[in-house]
C-alpha cells in the first residue's frame, strides 16, 4: 500500500504544473570565469543531448550574476534569481546540482564529469519514473 502511495505520489508530481520544468546545474565562481568554470561548461556542453533527455538546465553564476548557459527556462531562471543568494560561494569553483523539488542534491567544489551527474539524476526516484513511463 505505501509503495503505491509513493509511485501515485511521484506520478501526481510529474504530471501536475508545479513550476518544476528542469532540474539544474548550477556552476558557480566568486570572482570570474576561471579555467575550471570554463573546463566544466565545456564538459556539460558535450553531453547536450544527456542533459536534455534529463532535463537539466545549466547556468553559471559568477560574482553574483546569473548566466543560462544551456537548456535554459523562464521558470528556472527565476527561481534562480529569487534564491541565488542560496548558491553563492567564496571558493573558486562551486557546484551544485538541483533536483525537480527545487533541492540541493549534490554539490562539488570540483570538476565533475557529466556522467557522474547523469548517475546520481539518474537514480533520483522522479527520473526512474520517467524512463519507465518511455
Amino acid at each position: 500500500m505505501n509503495l503505491l502511495f509513493t509511485s501515485l505520489f511521484i506520478l501526481s508530481l510529474i504530471n501536475s504544473p508545479q513550476g518544476f520544468n528542469d532540474r539544474r546545474i548550477i556552476v558557480i565562481s566568486a570572482l570570474e570565469h576561471t579555467s575550471d568554470v570554463n573546463n566544466q561548461i565545456d564538459k556539460l556542453q558535450k553531453s547536450t543531448l544527456k542533459l536534455e533527455e534529463r532535463k537539466l538546465a545549466v547556468y553559471t553564476l559568477i560574482d553574483g550574476h546569473l548566466k543560462p548557459i544551456l537548456n535554459s527556462s523562464k521558470k528556472s531562471q527565476n527561481f534562480l534569481e529569487k534564491n541565488k543568494s542560496r548558491f553563492i560561494s567564496d571558493s573558486n569553483l562551486k557546484i551544485h546540482l538541483i533536483g525537480l523539488d527545487s533541492g540541493v542534491k549534490k554539490s562539488y567544489s570540483d570538476v565533475v564529469q557529466p556522467n557522474e551527474i547523469f548517475g546520481i539524476v539518474d537514480s533520483m526516484p522522479m527520473r526512474r519514473a520517467e524512463m519507465n513511463r518511455h
